[in-house]
């Protein structure tokens, strides 16, 4: 952890230590129902944080978040199969609303399920969202036109997977602090570790099966995996008493915006890649299974990068290594994305930005959770991540438009300029946010 995030954390970390209720054995944290009532959890101890019990429910979010971004990250191989195949009469803009819905609803009604989370418990949060995305995937394997996978496919599994995200995207910060930016990355490798078997597993049935089961056998994955980790969702801090949904108080905090900015501008750019790469080797002269290679090699890649970014913020800084990260993703995408004319510089291009681009993801938890770390963090993780659903559908959507009006669905040269530079703003708002920081402590 750098200097200036060390100063933010002092006051915290030092009624930390002066608790009186943080020795609790893992015996008392296994027998905790899974259902414990608020009353129950408000009253249970406060449990010792960078502990090694900690880890457990750090790898159960690695295993939920497989499931919760899975599924987007996987997308392109259904936006391409959607894109080519079955609705090749359909406008990529059209297209592009099923995967932006998946995100866009997942993040925007985070701002609800974060607090419902902080309120209720995580484990609560998180078993809805498994019943709520279970039933998506089957409704899905059933619509036969675009606006029913919009409503299922999108709006649907993009409220369940809302209500999962809730709890597990600050447990793992929750448990640590020394070690916070590695236990994050660990737990948000779980996003690309998902998209890689996804990915597999995906392309696999459908090539066998078809689409419709492809939906079904993960909806069915989903239901009995997620369900077994939600019981392992322990709070390290019990949930309080609250009267209102979202934490206003912290509107009048400029560390907040500028979060809410960098990650609003940083989503507009970066699913461009992750939606549009196995369309790009289809131009080619690729085959679908050579876009569904990239996507595994995308997201292999983000396994061992979240990590690796982790490991590093804890050394340097989470926001010094947002700013790098983001400007290393400008450099690498422009120039490799716009050059490529085989299929060779297209899997350099998917392992480096696998490696680099997506860290903003699991470094702004981080960030959350150092700069915020006396509010309800499920609550204003949800509130920030508000602004990463809007920033994704815009350039969901902005960049489908920009494909067929002025890239003609034939290259993508406007699109990645549109994607660049998005994420170019995105940095410099980081570096504003990290001088802002350094001035304040």
């Amino acid at each position: 952890m750098s200097t200036t995030d060390r100063t933010e954390t002092t006051a915290a970390e030092s009624a930390d230590t002066a608790s009186k209720e943080i020795a609790v054995t893992d015996s008392q944290c296994s027998h905790q129902s899974p259902f414990s009532s608020d009353k129950q959890e408000q009253t249970a101890p406060i449990r010792p944080i960078d502990g090694l019990f900690g880890w457990i429910p750090t790898l159960a979010s690695t295993v939920n978040y497989m499931f919760i971004f899975g599924a987007s990250n996987s997308y392109g191989v259904f936006s391409t199969y959607y894109l080519n195949v079955k609705f090749p009469e359909t406008s990529a803009t059209t297209l592009s609303w099923i995967g932006s819905l998946i995100t866009t609803s997942m993040f925007c009604l985070n701002v609800f399920t974060g607090a419902l989370a902080d309120k209720k418990g995580y484990r609560f949060s998180a078993f809805i969202g498994t019943v709520i995305c279970t039933l998506a995937y089957m409704l899905a394997s059933f619509s036969t036109k675009v606006w029913q996978l919009m409503l299922t496919q999108g709006v649907l599994f993009g409220i369940g997977a809302s209500f999962l995200l809730a709890p597990t995207n600050s447990l793992a910060a929750l448990w640590f602090d020394k070690h916070r930016g590695l236990a994050t990355g660990i737990s948000f490798s779980g996003s690309s570790i998902g998209g890689l078997w996804f990915t597999v597993l995906t392309q696999a049935i459908m090539d066998r099966l078809g689409p419709e089961w492809a939906l079904r056998v993960l909806g069915i994955l989903t239901f009995f995996v997620t369900g077994l980790m939600n019981l392992l969702y322990f709070q390290r801090v019990p949930p309080k008493p609250r009267k209102r949904i979202i934490e206003y108080q912290v509107g009048r905090r400029l560390t907040f915006w500028l979060i809410a900015l960098e990650l609003f501008t940083a989503y507009i750019g970066y699913w461009a890649l992750v939606f549009y790469i196995g369309t790009t080797a289809r131009q080619l002269g690729g085959s679908l299974q050579d876009g569904s290679n990239l996507l595994v090699v995308l997201n292999a890649c983000n396994v061992v990068g979240r990590i690796l970014t982790g490991f590093i913020a804890d050394r340097i800084g989470a926001i010094n290594t947002l700013v790098l990260s983001l400007v290393l993703t400008v450099a690498i995408e422009m120039p490799l994305w716009m050059t490529a004319k085989s299929m060779a510089p297209l899997y350099i291009l998917c392992a480096l930005y696998g490696l680099i681009g997506s860290s903003f993801i699991s470094l702004n938890p981080v960030i959350v959770a150092i700069h915020f770390k006396n509010s309800p963090l499920s609550s204003i993780m949800g509130m920030t991540n508000m602004f990463s659903g809007l920033g994704g559908f815009a350039g969901s959507l902005s960049q489908g438009a920009i494909f067929d009006k002025y890239d003609h669905r034939s290259q993508f040269t406007n699109t990645i300029i549109f994607s660049s530079m998005f994420i170019l703003f995105a940095a410099i708002v980081s570096l504003v946010l990290c001088t802002h920081v350094k001035r304040k402590s």
